[in-house]
This record gives C-alpha cells, sequence and structure tokens, in this order.
C-alpha cells in the first residue's frame, strides 16, 4: 500500500472514529429513554398528566373553596395550582412545536418546579381523602414524566441518577420540618423573595419572577446560584444569614412582610400537648403549646408552626380563640367558626 493510500486509510478510520464518539456522546445526551419511547409515547405520559392535573385541580379548588383558611391563604394556594396549570400548558404548546419530544426537558423542569409548592402544600394541610388521592396520581404522573426525560420528580421520585441543581454543589439533606414549605421576603432592594424548600433538600427561588435552584445541606446551609447562606429558624417562619457578607433576609410562611405574631401571656391551663381530631377528615392533630408562646401542630406527620398570644393562636396566617375545656381545650376559627375539642395527651 502506497504512503499517500496508508495516510488517507488512517484518516478515515480517524473520522470515523470521531463521528462514532459524537454519536455516542450525542445519544448519552439526550437521554435515556430517547430511541426506546417513541414521540407518542411521551405525548401519552403528557396527556395522562394533564388529565389528572386537570381533575386535581378541580376538587382542589372546591375543597379551598369550603375549608377554614384565610383569604390570603387561599390565594397563595390558589395561585400555586394555577401556577401549575400554567407551566403545564407552556409544556403542551412546547412540545407540538417541537420535532424531538427530548427538546422539551426545560419546559418539563419547570413543570416538576411548579408542583414543589403544590407538594408542600398539600404534605402541610389535610385535607379530603379524594382530594388526597388525586394528588398522590398526579404526583405519580409528574414523576414518571420527570424520569422520562432524566430529571429528579417530587417527594424523591423522578430519576435520581443526576443532580437536581447544575452549578450547585450536592450533598443534599433532608431539611428539619421548620425549614421545609414556602416562605415569602423581601430583599434589602426591594425585590419580593418565594422560597421554597424541599423535603428532598432542593430549593427553588423565585425573584421578581426569575428562577434560581439550590441545595439544603448539612448544618443548615442554604446554597443559591453559589451563594451560601445560613437557615435560622424564627417564630413566623426563617431567616437566611449570607456567609459572606452577613446579609439577613426575613421570610414568612404568610405571603411577604406577613406572619403570626409573637407569642406570649399563655394561659397555664392552655400549655402542654393535645390531641384532636380534624373536622374535615378524621385525621389526628396534635397540637403543642409551650409556656413561651410557642406553638406546632402535627398532623399526619406534616408540621406547622405558630404562635399563641392570651387566648388567640395564629397558625400559617389563620387564627383561632383558645378556650378552656376540662382538662383539655377548644379552638374555634375566628374566621368560619369552625371548631375543634382537644384533649390534654401529655
Amino acid at each position: 500500500m502506497k504512503k499517500q493510500e496508508i495516510i488517507g486509510f488512517a484518516a478515515m478510520m480517524m473520522a470515523t472514529a470521531v463521528l462514532l464518539l459524537s454519536a455516542a456522546a450525542g445519544a448519552a445526551a439526550q437521554g435515556r429513554y430517547v430511541g426506546q419511547l417513541s414521540r407518542s409515547d411521551v405525548d401519552n405520559i403528557i396527556r395522562r398528566l394533564e388529565d389528572s392535573g386537570d381533575e386535581f385541580r378541580r376538587d382542589f379548588l372546591r375543597e379551598l373553596d369550603r375549608s377554614g383558611l384565610s383569604g390570603s391563604q387561599k390565594r397563595i394556594y390558589r395561585n400555586q395550582v394555577d401556577f401549575f396549570e400554567s407551566a403545564t400548558d407552556r409544556l403542551r404548546s412546547d412540545f407540538d412545536r417541537q420535532n424531538s419530544w427530548w427538546e422539551s426537558r426545560n419546559q418539563v423542569r419547570n413543570v416538576i418546579s411548579a408542583a414543589v409548592p403544590l407538594n408542600n402544600t398539600m404534605n402541610a394541610i389535610s385535607f379530603r381523602r379524594n382530594v388526597e388521592r388525586q394528588w398522590n396520581r398526579l404526583r405519580n404522573d409528574i414523576n414518571k414524566l420527570a424520569d422520562t426525560y432524566d430529571l429528579p420528580g417530587i417527594g424523591g421520585g423522578g430519576w435520581n441518577g443526576g443532580g437536581w441543581n447544575p452549578g450547585n454543589p450536592g450533598n443534599a439533606v433532608t431539611p428539619p420540618a421548620w425549614a421545609q414549605g414556602t416562605f415569602y421576603g423581601t430583599a434589602p432592594n426591594g425585590s419580593q423573595i418565594t422560597l421554597t424548600i424541599g423535603s428532598d433538600g432542593s430549593a427553588i427561588a423565585f425573584i421578581n419572577g426569575v428562577r434560581s435552584y439550590g441545595t439544603y445541606t448539612r448544618g443548615n446551609m442554604l446554597v443559591i446560584d453559589g451563594n451560601t447562606s445560613r437557615v435560622v429558624r424564627t417564630n413566623v417562619g426563617i431567616n437566611t444569614v449570607s456567609t459572606m457578607n452577613g446579609e439577613t433576609i426575613a421570610y414568612s410562611r404568610n405571603n411577604w412582610g406577613g406572619g403570626n405574631p409573637g407569642g406570649g401571656n399563655t394561659p397555664d391551663w392552655a400549655i402542654g400537648t393535645f390531641r384532636g381530631r380534624s373536622p374535615v377528615d378524621g385525621s389526628w392533630i396534635t397540637l403543642t403549646i409551650g409556656n413561651n408562646g410557642n406553638v406546632s401542630v402535627n398532623i399526619n406527620g406534616n408540621v406547622s408552626y405558630g404562635t399563641i398570644n392570651g387566648t388567640t393562636l395564629y397558625i400559617n396566617g389563620a387564627t383561632s380563640t383558645v378556650y378552656r375545656r376540662g382538662k383539655g381545650i377548644r379552638t374555634v376559627s375566628n374566621s368560619d367558626g369552625q371548631t375543634i375539642n382537644y384533649e390534654h395527651f401529655r
């Protein structure tokens, strides 16, 4: 074989190798199911998500209207379900426009992000069993979609082969119950911030409509876009304190600047741990009132925090009046009169 032919053959083999490597890299970048699932298969997955989402939204809003939650809380939860529906609509529009189903991956990521606050709400508040069943179905459909697109889902579902937050450190841990949920704060420049911390350690911050991702790590540290803050528990929510310059942002669970007033002047008969049944679905409620006015409520393992001042109980923006009832107590909602009787537990 002549020298020129040998060089030409070697060049052709090298080019072939490069093409093969490029194809392999492209296939890897395209996800595990590209080539296995057709566009029609993924369309059916999205369609199931749309159907379960519509069913959940209808009954969730109906249940919300009948609840004893405050007007501000209802607005927050309606916004959550509306935001999720909008994200699902944008996914459908983008999916129908793209030639390859994989090209809609960013929109799928947005759907998952929009589902995180809803998941926290469903974990924190007790609803009728049919609504909870619908949410479980919808959450499964969300996680199925997440897995299809090689993305982590909600509540530990979806695909766990990759990180939630590109550019942020891993090692996410389960945050303490008081740090989980959706919080509202105001930045030093006046921008409104909505911060959601999930039970899986994922964090999402919305600042003037711009979304950033982060991770809750060991030692109650929060890392978002490379910036690290220490998370501190407060009576009304949390504070984040920057490790770089000490900048502190106060967050409340009850919209921007709201929250539960400070506690105090707690009657002796109201101090302790009490158990009662939810009038909505019969779930056990464990209510603990401290002598310092701090309050915690545990419903099926989901904990919320509040305060008591005198005989007025503040939890997540809702107020109730506490009455003595033998060795127990009774709470009566100041918005709709919903009454719960509690027995002294310990």
